[in-house]
């Protein structure tokens, strides 16, 4: 298989998840009709073909919330692959190509998102209005869509919301519009005409589905599964996140601070109401649960499942994040870290161990392994029998096929199954970490309080949590201490689908062009300031079938960025 750029052929159709969900008329059909709904949402988030791109396209990064993730990281400067690029499915963000208004990469944000805002509000339509006295699980259920639909649209308003970059300007007309609100009760007269929403009318309709939210959860309710009040809280936290950046971009400092100081009080709600705690080392680097089950450990948040219904033996997260799956693509286009980034986590750190050094693997045939070298595998036993199912019968060729250095284990298949891909697959995918919001306090700490106040947070959380002898003192500038909380938190999300907003928010650069790069050649990009891929395009499809968006569209970011050559 070879990594093609598809050509949209007109408006790419809105399509709806296949395999494992429900109908409509299923849905008035069951007493259950309500549950069924809801349940649907985070269904049609990690299904297989979810946007039908799969089916119409042959696009095997088909798979919801966690190819979304993947698409972003691409884009970033830590995110790249050892192995084949041509069986790395993400390859137009990776290398800036195919990134305008006809192509169904950009589209496919869209396509997914709006597919999913509809889901939301079916359920918000058909409750409709609620009091005290309404049956407690409707009024779960409708805080459950009200807390889907503000993610939905807080993720859309900072994809689509043009920052200015150098490569790509954006016009003045465009500057502070994020995408266009589809609520529960839109007439299709008004849908056809429905213009892109102001950066501060989005915001007043995420905060008032987050409120609704709040109003509507139980807040003693706390599996990580559902969204819940601790999970919403987060949400207020990113989105006062993100205004406070931006309002301190403009040089508007009254706005960023108020918004600042409320991104820091909903992040110690979110700790504080969730009762949630960061990984553990064994946490993070456990063969069979690591970054695959939120019920392993209490630091997840929010996340989804998936179900064995709903998951193919290739579009799924794991076949392409996760090396150790034999059935997969990462075992050939191999996910890796970046050298640069690699090369400054501390040998101390235990976060190191999710990726492979360069100067040993864990091949027990090469002269540096031996059990100090603290990795941990999964079902290395049974991949090699696997491949001898295969009629490979020469067990180094697995071992060569996966010990590339700076390949990355922190994401596993499901249950330590590396053969099964019914069983592998299934696995869970993180929406929200508890983590984020100390990183969130202390960002929202530097703006207001100072460098001081930041690097004392920043010093508590990686003393208690990561390793004992950090000292971030030496970062005393605003600028240095930026650099250094985003090393971090670089290396604490890797690969989650957190850090594009980061960059996008705070208008940092990328580099991929260096000496001794693990960078293909066709990617190896150097940005002064932001990328102008970050600039979501809004697929042609949605901008002929409504004129309200005709030439109010992001500039048209491809090969804007040129590899840099030694």
């Amino acid at each position: 298989m070879l990594s093609v750029v598809l050509i949209a052929a007109g408006c790419i159709k809105e399509t709806f998840p296949t395999g494992g969900t429900i109908t409509t008329e299923q849905q008035l059909a069951s007493p259950n009709a309500l549950q069924y709904m809801v349940n649907g949402i985070p269904a049609a988030m990690m299904t297989s073909g979810t946007a039908g791109y799969a089916s119409q396209y042959g696009y095997h990064a088909d798979f919801g919330i966690a190819g979304i993730h993947m698409m972003t990281e691409s884009m970033l400067e830590d995110f790249t692959v050892s192995g084949d690029l041509g069986y790395f499915w993400f390859g137009a963000f990776f290398q800036n190509v195919s990134m305008g208004a006809d192509y169904i990469y950009n589209a496919y944000f869209w396509d997914c998102y709006y597919a999913w805002i509809k889901l939301a509000n079916d359920v918000i339509l058909m409750v409709g209005e609620v009091d005290a006295d309404t049956d407690k699980t409707v009024r779960t259920a409708l805080g459950q869509a009200y807390a889907y639909r503000a993610m939905f649209y807080l993720d859309l308003a900072r994809l689509y919301e043009p920052k200015q970059n150098k490569l790509a300007p954006v016009p003045e007309e465009v500057l502070g519009l994020t995408v266009p609100i589809v609520k529960e009760d839109i007439t299709e007269e008004v849908a056809k005409k429905n213009p892109r929403a102001t950066r501060e009318a989005m915001y007043e309709f995420i905060f008032s589905d987050l409120a609704k939210a709040v109003e509507y959860l139980d807040a003693s309710v706390n599996t990580y599964n559902i969204p819940t009040v601790g999970a919403v809280y987060g949400l207020y936290a990113r989105a006062y996140q993100e205004l406070g950046g931006t309002y301190h971009e403009l040089g508007d400092e009254a706005k960023s601070d108020a918004n600042y100081l409320k991104a820091a009080e909903y992040a110690r709600k979110a700790i504080e109401t969730s009762g949630k705690t960061p990984l553990t080392q064994a946490q993070w680097l456990d063969p069979k649960s690591g970054f695959n089950d939120g019920s392993a450990n209490n630091a997840w948040m929010w996340g989804l499942t998936l179900s064995v219904e709903n998951a193919s033996n290739i579009i799924t997260c794991v076949a392409h994040l996760a090396p150790e799956a034999i059935w997969g693509y990462s075992v050939l286009s191999l996910p890796s870290i970046s050298k640069a980034l690699y090369d400054r986590i501390e040998v101390t750190d235990f976060r190191r161990k999710a990726w492979l050094d360069p100067d040993y693997t864990w091949n027990p045939y090469h002269e540096n392994y031996s059990p100090a070298n603290g990795y941990q595998f999964a079902g290395m036993d049974d991949a090699l029998s696997g491949y001898e199912q295969w009629g490979i019968t020469n067990a180094y060729q697995y071992f060569m096929n996966f010990t590339a250095p700076y390949v990355n284990i922190k994401f596993r298949p499901a249950s330590g199954q590396c053969v099964e891909y019914t069983e592998g697959n299934v696995a869970d995918r993180v929406l929200m970490r508890v983590e984020e919001m100390y990183f969130i306090e202390i960002e929202a700490a530097l703006r207001t309080k100072g460098v001081g106040e930041a690097q004392k947070l920043l010093n508590d959380f990686m003393r208690t949590y990561r390793y004992r002898t950090y000292d971030c003192s030496y970062a005393a500038s605003e600028v240095s201490f930026i650099q250094e909380m985003l090393l971090q938190k670089r290396i604490e999300f890797w690969g989650e689908g957190v850090m594009f907003y980061d960059y996008k928010r705070l208008n940092q650069s990328i580099t991929r062009g260096y000496s001794g790069t693990n960078f293909p050649a066709v990617a190896r990009f150097n940005t002064e300031e932001r990328s102008p891929q970050w600039n979501i395009v809004i697929t042609r499809g949605e901008v002929q079938a409504n004129p309200a968006l005709d030439g109010l569209n992001n500039p048209d970011p491809t090969e804007k960025l040129v590899p840099w050559a030694e």
